[in-house]
């Protein structure tokens, strides 16, 4: 008897950790990072719509993640983060009436156009649960073509080291589908102060010091809060 309730901890176990890995990085899984900005007035209005959003996005067929976020420092700029299963169940998923619904809704309110990125996994660990203190960094990277193959190493080496960084929570590297030099980080932690004690350490700066003569374009990085 017991060595049948060892075997089936065992069993559990191993099914657990599977479904962490699963969870954290999946070859078919595609990630996209959507920008919105609306009008400083509208802020409000557009908060509305974006969380009816995501309501029904986490019910939909293949959502492992849909989170909203609002910029700290811009309250009229949005961003969302969705996991799905494939790109086939995005799109199945963007034909609906509620999403039509949604973004015809949204349209009027907006100051800039809806922009919506296609990312792969490069390098996307398991992830901590976030907070009304939390702050989500989504920064955009752009290594010019001839530096590919050593940007992306970098960008892929500092991820993995913030993961280990005191108060971090995620730190992700996903790449766009239609431009593989164009990568987006999404680090989460649990307060302000934990992401400004990282980005003043050696590591941080070592990283920007040696990425920037690689760099096709400015070091994008947007501070935001989860929207709940």
């Amino acid at each position: 008897m017991f060595r049948s309730f060892l075997a089936a901890v065992i069993t559990m176990a191993g099914l657990f950790s599977a479904g962490q890995i699963a969870h954290a990085q999946d070859a078919s899984a595609v990630t996209i990072v959507v920008y919105a900005e609306v009008a400083p007035a509208k802020a409000a209005e557009a908060k509305k719509l974006i969380l009816g959003y995501v309501a029904e996005a986490r019910k939909a067929k293949g959502a492992l993640e849909i989170t909203a976020l609002q910029r700290i420092s811009d309250p009229g700029h949005f961003a969302l983060i969705e996991r799905w299963q494939s790109q086939a169940d995005k799109q199945a998923f963007s034909a609906t009436d509620a999403v039509t619904k949604y973004r015809a809704a949204l349209d009027p309110l907006r100051s800039a156009a809806y922009d919506e990125r296609i990312h792969a996994d490069q390098a996307v660990g398991a992830s901590k649960p976030t907070n009304g203190e939390s702050v989500v960094a989504l920064t955009h990277v752009d290594v010019i073509p001839t530096q590919l193959e050593p940007g992306t190493a970098k960008v892929k080496a500092f991820v993995e080291a913030g993961r280990a960084a005191p108060g971090n929570l995620r730190f992700d590297d996903v790449v766009q589908a239609n431009r593989k030099n164009h990568f987006t980080v999404i680090e989460a932690w649990k307060s302000q102060g934990y992401k400004t004690a990282w980005i003043s350490g050696k590591t941080a700066r070592t990283f920007r010091e040696e990425l920037q003569p690689m760099g096709g374009a400015l070091y994008d990085e947007r501070l935001f809060r989860v929207l709940r």
